[in-house]
This record gives C-alpha cells, sequence and structure tokens, in this order.
C-alpha cells in the first residue's frame, strides 16, 4: 500500500515539475525511488520529504532513519510541515541518531504553526507533560485545543484530561490564544 502512495505521489510531483517533462511516466518504486532523488537534489521539497519518507518506511529496501533524517532535514528548513513532523518524531523518538526532545519540540512547533494537526497534538502534549519544553498548561490547552479541532481524537482526550485540572482562568487564557490564532504560510 505504501508503495502505490509514494508512486502516486511521485506521479503528481514529477508531473508538475518542468525539469521531467520530456520523461516518460515512472513505472516502478525503483523508477519512482530515482525520480524523487534527482528532484530532491535539484532542491524540490516535497520530493525531499517524500524521499525521507520512503527511506523511513523501507518500504522494499531496509529502513534507514538516518537518511530519512537528512531528507526531512533538508524540507522542513524550506518550511515543509510534513517533514518537519516526520524529522521531529525521528528525534523524539531516537531513530536515526540521538533522541533531543528540545530539537523534537521546535520542529513539532514549526510544524504546528503552519497547521499541521499531528504536530498541534504533539506540541500540545509535550507542553503538557514538561517533556523538551517548559510545562505550560495554557500552551497545552492552544494546541491540543487546535488539534482536537482539527479531528485528532488523542488530542481530544489529552485536551479533556487537561481541562479537568485547570482553573477557569487558566482556561479563559487558552481560549484567548485559540481565538488568536492563525497558521504562518
Amino acid at each position: 500500500m505504501i508503495g502505490r502512495l509514494v508512486l502516486a505521489a511521485a506521479l503528481s510531483t514529477l508531473a508538475a515539475a518542468p525539469l521531467f517533462a520530456h520523461l516518460e511516466v515512472p513505472g516502478t518504486y525503483g523508477d519512482a525511488m530515482r525520480w524523487y532523488r534527482l528532484t530532491a537534489e535539484k532542491g524540490d521539497a516535497r520530493a525531499q520529504f517524500l524521499l525521507g519518507y520512503m527511506y523511513e518506511a523501507g518500504e522494499r529496501m531496509a529502513p534507514d532513519p538516518a537518511l530519512a533524517r537528512a531528507w526531512y532535514a533538508k524540507a522542513a528548513a524550506q518550511g515543509e510541515p510534513r517533514a518537519s513532523f516526520r524529522l521531529a518524531r525521528l528525534h523524539h523518538e531516537g531513530r536515526g541518531g540521538a533522541a533531543d526532545l528540545e530539537e523534537a519540540a521546535r520542529l513539532y512547533r514549526a510544524a504546528a504553526e503552519r497547521g499541521h494537526v499531528g504536530a498541534q497534538s504533539m506540541l500540545g502534549y509535550l507542553y503538557a507533560t514538561g517533556e523538551g519544553v517548559p510545562r505550560d498548561e495554557t500552551r497545552a490547552f492552544l494546541w491540543l485545543t487546535l488539534a482536537a479541532k482539527g479531528d485528532d481524537d488523542a488530542a481530544a482526550e489529552n485536551l479533556a484530561r487537561l481541562a479537568q485540572g485547570m482553573t477557569r482562568e487558566r482556561i479563559a487564557a487558552g481560549e484567548a490564544l485559540v481565538n488568536g490564532w492563525s497558521p504562518k504560510r
């Protein structure tokens, strides 16, 4: 299933790339991998993200989280929120290198600020627990609320638990942050 999804993404990425307009559509996973690499090496953030994902997932090859980190980092540096989120997960879980909760929090924040629901959920969790960031119920409330509004069930559950222990004043402060929030572009 992942192979088909990645190949489909390769087709849509490359169809829009004028550099490859003269080439035939890739017919195999290996072709897609080569096309991603060519496009990624030219600096395309979407191709860098997808190549990182292929290395992380290890579809039809051994997973290589260190290479996934490298490609995600290139895409994240260009503001690709999915890459920031996946790279944050690798740092959070210590895959492909040492675990670094502060770096994970920074990367989750970069993706969360661009509206990535999964990153909002994870950043809210980190603020609620104080992992990688100072514990802050109000910021946890902000990020968990945004993720819950994006249909993240885990965020909704974590938000309910968090709110049970918060004062009305803290909840009001969190709601004010939610009402004033807008995604970065």
